[in-house]
């Protein structure tokens, strides 16, 4: 044991004996010393530390071998060494974690990419045993307009114009796989899907409905002759939309606009009108 130690305020004391689990020192007391030169007119005045006369005694617990600040110093630096270890431990443990997640998300991603191209693939099959199954579907037959560049208007088939199911060609004997249609088609050829409700099915009519009048809203045509509907995009072909799927509407901003086109087309009118009238009061 040294001979000097010190408590955790940085009071220092000096070492005498050890007894019964106890520890005596003596605190060490300032101690202030003058001397004079040889002349007398000058002194000088020093100071230093000493053991007191009398005796304390402490827990060896509350006392250091070195000032506190030391003490204090080594357990913040051996903390910071144990800490350092943990994050480096707690890092590699987070590395692991992650990229164990990584690898099962991307097996879950691809399982889901497999899992909707069968589900894509075998659509037909699918919807064939919902039926079976005495399951109430919904079918729909949505098609592109080959001239206008749209959507046909969606056509709700009767189940008495669906179509069989059809294989096409295939030989099991040999270990050639069997092909069947890949889309189902009514009676006409077109062709068409089942929707489980439908809501379902109505969602998918209003939104072709909708990219419809965006496509509208491009070339603005307010032509209403219904012989060319099926040819051409115009406000005609809109309003067979909602005759045949009353749940829509044409919307506002489009009814607007043939409104204002109609009040120009009617304010042109009146103009050649009374030109030609104009004309016959005071012909040439």
């Amino acid at each position: 044991m040294t001979d000097t130690l010190y408590d955790k305020a940085g009071t220092a004391f000096a070492f005498d004996h050890e007894a019964n689990g106890k520890v005596y020192v003596r605190p060490m007391i300032r101690v202030v010393m003058q001397s004079t030169n040889y002349s007398g007119d000058d002194f000088h005045e020093s100071e230093d530390f000493e053991p007191a006369p009398y005796l304390i005694a402490m827990d060896r617990a509350d006392l250091f071998d070195a000032p506190p600040i030391k003490q204090v110093n080594a357990d913040i630096e051996a903390a910071r060494a144990t800490l350092k270890g943990i994050h480096a431990e707690a890092s590699k443990e987070e590395r692991r974690i992650r990229a164990e997640r990584n690898a099962a998300e991307n097996e879950l991603r691809a399982a889901q990419r497999q899992l909707d191209e069968w589900m894509t693939k075998h659509r037909p099959m699918i919807e064939l045993g919902k039926l079976l199954d005495g399951q109430v579907l919904f079918p729909l037959s949505v098609a592109k307009n080959s001239y206008h560049g749209g959507q046909e208007i969606p056509r709700i088939p009767k189940m008495s114009e669906i179509g069989r199911l059809e294989l096409l060609s295939g030989n099991f004997e040999k270990g050639q796989a069997w092909k069947i249609k890949r889309h189902l088609s009514d009676h006409y050829g077109s062709p068409f899907r089942f929707y489980d409700t439908d809501a379902d099915r109505s969602a998918v009519i209003a939104s072709e409905f909708a990219d419809t009048c965006i496509l509208f809203r491009k070339h603005p045509n307010f032509d209403t002759t219904s012989h060319t509907s099926g040819t051409t995009l115009h406000y005609g072909t809109l309003t067979e939309w909602v005759e045949v799927h009353p749940a829509l509407s044409i919307p506002e901003d489009i009814e607007a606009m043939k409104l204002a086109n109609d009040a120009k087309l009617s304010a042109a009118r009146r103009v050649k009108l009374a030109a030609e009238l104009a004309a016959l009061d005071h012909p040439a």
